[in-house]
């Protein structure tokens, strides 16, 4: 018998990009392969640079994507985060939102630390090529390079060149659909879930690693590190991804939590589960905290606005076509088809992280489904920590998918037939072994077959061709992707059809203008961020009491409730009270910065259509009732300096006002 089997806790044994060690490289290699230390490093790197080509060939080159805002419903609050952290320092780090509360900062001081470094060099570089360049960088070449350390957890054990195959391949096929990186750029954007799902799979690989250091422990030196080396890592590699974005927590647990059953005792089990109530607890106080007012223990009434985003034929085809269209997606259909039946019927001895990977695949694919077609309290309740949509959980498909598709592969390429048998009954010769767990009850057979085996090469040809057909049709036609692509373009221009959009060209010339008259002084400028108003702070810095959509209310954010409700009220001496002593600072409401700057009232037309999802839209309704404007002009509160005249042409007047403080 020329064949073995592969122990479990052995076979996954990678060292860096794919890299095995001298043991495992003992354990792999083939008569007749070669033992060049170059080819996998070389494979690796390679895979990678290409990824990064694709990524950078997909971005859009137009003069304003890299000179102008994104007009996107998040993209606003991104470049205020970023100028916030340019204007004061590391000092507000973890205040980043405009009433100081905590928002994840770490993407944000990657730009704002790019920007500074290029500043040393003589290099001037504004926060929109800051921007672009780090998610260039983060979804181009951290992703791919992330994705292939995790996936090297599941081919490490074949031969070199198979796994040098592998590290070309997995880096590739990582960006090659269009859930992500490409479709976060667009739908929001939403840069800093999308860094924290880039650095994700370096924190999932660690996390594998560390399973296999508590499963071991207690058993022969086999020559890895153990818990001493393994926790530290894995503590600041889930800090560092919290920095990025704390809900990429709940994608972690869902990839990870299959593994965690299969392959640790029941008390560290045990105990896990009672980590992760405590953390849902503590996320659900919080939750509670800050979006306030709403029946937590009614699930149907927690998002009453969701109307589902595709049917359920259509979500289960992007869901097993990785968002793929056309030939693409029916060969990615075919390999996700393959890789399931291989990963349960064909992995042998590592059965149970063959489970793992279909068990996770399926749990993603629940979540996907639920978040774009299905309606009801219990599609709330799974896909509540996404925030209720398919943005956030589309683009966790490649996750899903790739190691799937790579530990299919490796099933196919060094097939172990698994039946069930009873172990008692069941005698080992040598053309099977007994897979037993950690309490001795073996439940699986792992069989080789002497004709499998004599077909090996056919099988590599046929995995390989599979493979390359997949990653060639994925990134020569990918119409999903090329859309995305001019979406994002379009978001950046000036010149828009509606007049009313986020930001026209009108309303570039308007908060232009407004910079020269008044933007040297500080001035506080109040309105509504959702007519474009809040694109002064990006741009300019201007410093808008809403440079975002959506303050809240929180902390320091009673000021933007105040400023609204006295707005509304018609009474002039209550709406100077509360205006004028505001601090230009930060906005905060209090006696500091009572009176160092003048304030003003912007108005720019209404709403943009494309950010008419907002639920809370209506609270800045009193900013469009002209007959309050007026009233307050004839009382003398508020007094006209600018006016615009109906750049829109739809009758409804621009202007900027100054309020009579002292």
């Amino acid at each position: 018998m020329t064949s073995r089997t592969v122990d479990a806790a052995d076979s996954a044994k990678p060292v860096g990009l794919g890299l095995p060690s001298d043991a495992a490289l003992s354990r792999t290699t083939r008569p007749g392969f070669s033992r060049s230390t170059w080819m996998v490093p070389m494979a690796s790197l390679a895979g990678v640079v290409m990824a990064l080509g694709l990524v950078i060939a997909w971005f859009p080159k137009t003069w304003e994507m890299w000179n102008l805002p994104i007009q996107a419903i998040d993209a606003p609050s991104h470049y205020y985060f970023i100028r916030k952290l340019l204007r004061d320092g590391l000092s507000v780090a973890f205040e980043l939102n405009p009433n100081d509360s905590f928002y994840p900062p770490l993407f944000h001081l990657l730009v704002c630390g790019l920007i500074k470094v290029a500043g040393l060099f003589g290099i001037s570089v504004n926060i929109f090529t800051g921007l672009n360049l780090v998610w260039i960088i983060t979804s181009g070449l951290v992703f791919p390079a992330g994705m292939l350390l995790w996936c090297s957890y599941f081919f490490s054990d074949l031969p070199r060149p198979q796994v040098a195959g592998m590290c070309l391949t997995v880096p590739i096929l990582s960006v090659t659909s269009a859930a992500f990186p490409f479709w976060f750029f667009d739908a929001g954007p939403l840069f800093a879930y999308g860094l924290a799902t880039s650095l994700l799979p370096f924190s999932l690989y660690a996390g594998l690693r560390l399973i296999d250091a508590i499963a071991d422990r207690g058993k022969r030196d086999r020559g890895d590190r153990g818990l001493g080396f393994r926790v530290p890592v894995n503590l600041v590699l889930v800090i560092l991804i919290l920095l990025a974005h704390p809900r990429i927590a709940f994608t972690y647990v869902v990839l990870m939590v299959f593994f965690i059953l299969f392959r640790l005792s029941w008390k560290f089990i045990a105990c896990t589960a009672g980590c992760g109530c405590l953390a849902a607890a503590l996320f659900a106080a919080y939750v509670m905290y800050r979006d306030h007012g709403k029946n937590y223990l009614h699930p149907s009434t927690w998002f009453h606005t969701f109307q589902p985003t595709r049917s359920l034929p259509g979500a289960l085809g992007v869901l097993f076509t990785g968002n793929l269209s056309g030939p693409a997606g029916l060969i990615m259909a075919v390999c996700v088809c393959l890789a399931l039946a291989a990963s349960l019927l064909l992995s042998g001895r590592r059965f149970r992280e063959g489970l793992s990977l279909v068990l996770s695949f399926l749990l993603v694919g629940v979540i996907y489904v639920c978040s774009a077609a299905v309606s009801g309290p219990l599609a709330n309740i799974l896909t509540a920590a996404w925030y209720r949509g398919e943005t956030r959980p589309l683009a966790m498909l490649p996750l899903a998918i790739v190691p799937l598709l790579v530990f299919g592969a490796r099933c196919l390429l060094d097939p172990h037939p698994v039946r069930w048998r009873r172990a008692e009954g069941a005698q080992p010769t040598d053309e099977s072994a007994v897979a037993s767990d950690d309490s001795g009850e073996a439940n699986l057979v792992a069989g080789w077959s002497s004709g499998l085996v004599r077909d090996r090469p056919s099988r590599v040809l046929g995995v390989a061709a599979l493979s390359l057909a997949l990653v060639v049709a994925g990134n020569v036609s990918n119409p999903i992707r090329v859309d995305l692509a001019r979406q994002a373009e379009a978001n950046a221009v000036l010149d828009r059809d509606d007049p009313h959009a986020q930001l026209t060209r009108a309303k570039f010339r308007v908060l232009t203008t407004i910079r020269d008259r008044v933007g040297q002084d500080d001035a506080v400028i109040i309105s509504d961020p959702m007519n474009g108003s809040m694109y002064g702070m990006t741009l300019y810095g201007l410093n808008m009491l809403y440079p975002v959509y959506n303050p809240m209310d929180t902390k320091n954010g009673k000021v933007f409730g105040e400023v609204e409700l006295s707005f509304d009220s018609g009474d002039s001496d209550r709406l100077l009270a509360t205006v004028c002593p505001v601090d230009p600072s930060y906005t905060r409401h209090g006696p500091g910065g009572a009176g160092r700057a003048p304030k003003y009232f912007l108005t720019m037309g209404p709403q943009a259509p494309d950010l008419q999802m907002f639920t809370y839209k209506a609270q800045y309704d009193p900013f469009h009732k002209q007959e309050l404007i007026d009233g307050y002009v004839r009382s003398g509160a508020m007094q006209k300096v600018e006016d615009f005249g109906t750049p829109a042409g739809d009758g409804e007047p621009w202007a900027l006002y100054r309020f009579a403080c002292r």
